[in-house]
């Protein structure tokens, strides 16, 4: 007990506090003394400058910050790679934000065990950072919510909503009717019908038309299937891989100077549960 309790106590409240104050003191601001009125306030105030020093380590999140909340996922430009994390805007230990990685993201891509946080950058980049800052990945928005980076030696990574990922993701019920193989844009090589016919597992059955070309005739498409956003053709003795262009064209990968498409010629009838509730409306 010191000497002036009964002023203090009026002044600050119970003099109880006061050895909690001075433990906070202690670990804030270096233990300061406290001996007497005078010296309490001072301390006091001190303990407000080191409160208001901590918080400012933490800044108050910007619009684009926030805007990044969520789940993404990145991948290389196959996407065959992929590493879902999610943003949060609660300030990491390391600095920046917090985020969380699925467990797979650091054997996928092994950059990603450095990662420790994320960042804003200049003109709103997105940065993934090690513990002490260092940038691993600095991703720019080259699209509407689709952001690229560059790390030497690895090529480049992609960056989208999950959301977005599954919106455009295209389902087997989407291909089901007729189509056409074709060099570019010139006359059909054969018309084929990609039916909803199971060819067992995920694979469907292949009508092919009378008169195709005899290079599509000798192949023999016989099943299609969907696999990693491709689309695949197999035949007697190999497989053909096509990638989406647009919504009616796929286009053979990888790419030659004999490009082959597949363009559609009538969609088939949609029977799956998201159409009907395309039709009945919300």
């Amino acid at each position: 007990m010191f000497r002036g309790q009964s002023r203090i106590r009026k002044g600050i409240g119970m003099a109880r506090g006061v050895g909690y104050a001075g433990r906070i003191l202690g670990s804030c601001c270096g233990g300061l003394p406290m001996w007497g009125h005078a010296r309490l306030f001072a301390a006091m105030s001190a303990l407000g400058i080191c409160i208001t020093g901590a918080s400012a380590q933490a800044p108050e999140p910007s619009e684009a910050a926030r805007a990044m909340v969520g789940a993404w996922e990145i991948s290389n430009a196959a996407r065959d790679k992929t590493c879902p994390l999610t943003f949060a805007v609660e300030p990491a230990a390391e600095g920046g934000y917090r985020l969380e990685l699925d467990s797979t993201c650091t054997t996928t891509f092994p950059a990603m065990k450095q990662v420790a946080a994320w960042a804003m950058g200049p003109k709103d980049t997105l940065r993934l950072v090690d513990a002490k800052g260092s940038v691993i990945l600095d991703f720019s928005e080259v699209e509407t919510r689709m952001y690229e980076a560059e790390r030497k030696g690895e090529g480049l990574y992609f960056m989208r909503t999950q959301a977005a990922i599954r919106a455009a993701t295209v389902s087997p019920e989407q291909l089901f009717g007729e189509w056409a193989l074709l060099k570019e844009f010139e006359k059909p090589l054969c018309k084929v019908t990609l039916s909803n016919a199971s060819a067992g597992g995920e694979s469907y059955r292949i009508i092919v038309k009378a008169g195709c070309d005899q290079s599509i005739a000798g192949f023999a498409p016989a099943t299609w299937r969907l696999q990693n956003e491709e689309l695949l053709l197999s035949g007697s003795t190999e497989t053909w891989r096509f990638v989406e262009s647009d919504a009616s064209t796929w286009e053979r990968v990888p790419p030659s100077t004999d490009p082959l498409v597949l363009m559609r010629l009538c969609r088939g009838p949609d029977t799956s549960s998201s159409a009907a509730q395309r039709s009945r409306g919300p």
